[in-house]
């Protein structure tokens, strides 16, 4: 989950607001768990600590709550602005040192079906990674249209018992990445994220990472007296410490936190529509601070896993040019299933070409 800040006079972050995971999910996951026929070769690295799962391909599914939401403070106006999304889904497909997944929110799924009561948002995001020894990347893509005001009761132009008040044409799109590097090499940073691999001895780990984003913020409505649109870019630097305790080689606890510090970089731009058709543009440079704690509980089999993991993000920046200090602080869940099956051949020896490239 990001934050999201705008320059005066506006400013928006974004907020999570958590909620149950029925045993619906449970269900939607069933079909993943049907056992795989694994080979029976082992790739044991660290003295024992990690296990490869080089010969397997990894299917994932998940649902969590990491919604993107918006507080938008005009001064004497409150919006507060939600997608008509609840639950987000993920399928990821993970294989040695490659990951990949898509992102998307199907209406099945609970809180994404109201679209007469909140209008229809229209949500797709996927990422790649890059997980080796010490180095992981990721890089992402996300974009959502659509939202409705969740304090709609507030504004004159409300009746209750009507449809929200709507923002259709308000767009997100995202850009995102993530660096890291993990110094202790019996650590396995893919068995919490990718399970391309089985960490079989508890162990910690010092891990710095770079998180760095451009998103922009844009409401489209050519009907509105002004629109704005916001160009950010976000540079957080962070270094923290993460452990994974193991019991019997398949359970596992891992718990980390990181704290950072870093930028963010806003261009706004105020378009009058009527009046000539003028444009008023404010830049803002916000020094920002930011403190992510993880925790993960799961089993890591040889040919299943499943697990879930809570997360924490708490941001504090002062604005630009006042005394005026802005915090958010959010929360949320994940839940995840998978399995594994063999790699086809010709997968394998691609990528042990790729990897023999790096040695």
């Amino acid at each position: 989950m990001k934050s999201i800040y705008l320059a005066q006079p506006f400013y928006v972050m974004s907020r999570v607001k958590p909620i149950c995971i029925t045993c619906l999910s449970c269900l939607l996951l069933l079909p993943l768990f049907s056992l795989a026929q694994l080979d029976t070769i082992k790739f044991i690295r660290e003295d024992g600590w990690i296990e490869g799962m080089d010969n397997y391909v990894g299917l994932k599914l998940s649902i969590n709550n990491n919604i993107e939401t918006f507080q938008v403070d005009a001064g004497n106006l409150f919006y507060d602005l939600y997608p008509n999304t609840k639950t987000i889904a993920k399928l990821d497909f993970n294989y040695r040192f490659l990951s990949f997944n898509l992102t998307f929110a199907p209406a099945f799924l609970p809180g994404n079906a109201d679209d007469d009561m909140k209008g229809k948002t229209k949500s797709f995001g996927l990422s790649f990674g890059f997980n080796f020894r010490h180095w992981f990347h990721s890089l992402s893509y996300s974009k959502v249209k659509g939202y409705y005001l969740n304090n709609s009761e507030d504004f004159p132009a409300y009746v209750p018992g009507d449809p929200y008040l709507q923002v259709p044409e308000l767009v997100v799109i995202s850009f995102e990445g993530l660096t890291g590097y993990s110094f202790n090499p019996k650590f396995s940073v893919k068995s919490l994220t990718t399970q391309t691999e089985r960490q079989l001895k508890s162990v910690g780990s010092f891990i710095p990472v770079l998180g760095y984003r451009y998103y922009i913020v844009n409401n489209k409505d050519e009907e509105a007296t002004s629109t704005q649109r916001s160009d950010n870019f976000e540079l957080i630097l962070g270094a923290g410490y993460h452990y994974t305790y193991v019991l019997k080689e398949t359970f596992y606890v891992s718990l980390g936190a990181t704290p950072g510090i870093g930028y963010i970089i806003t261009k706004l731009t105020t378009h009058y529509q009527q009046g000539g058709n003028d444009e008023i543009v404010t830049h803002s440079n916000n020094p920002v601070v930011r403190l992510t704690g993880r925790g993960a509980l799961g089993y890591n089999g040889r040919a299943i896993f499943v697990g879930a993991i809570y997360s924490m993000t708490g941001t504090s920046f002062e604005q630009e040019g006042t005394t005026v200090i802005n915090s958010d602080f959010h929360t949320s869940y994940q839940i995840f299933a998978g399995i594994r099956i063999n790699a086809p051949k010709k997968l394998r020896d691609n990528l042990a070409a790729v990897e023999n490239l790096r040695k």
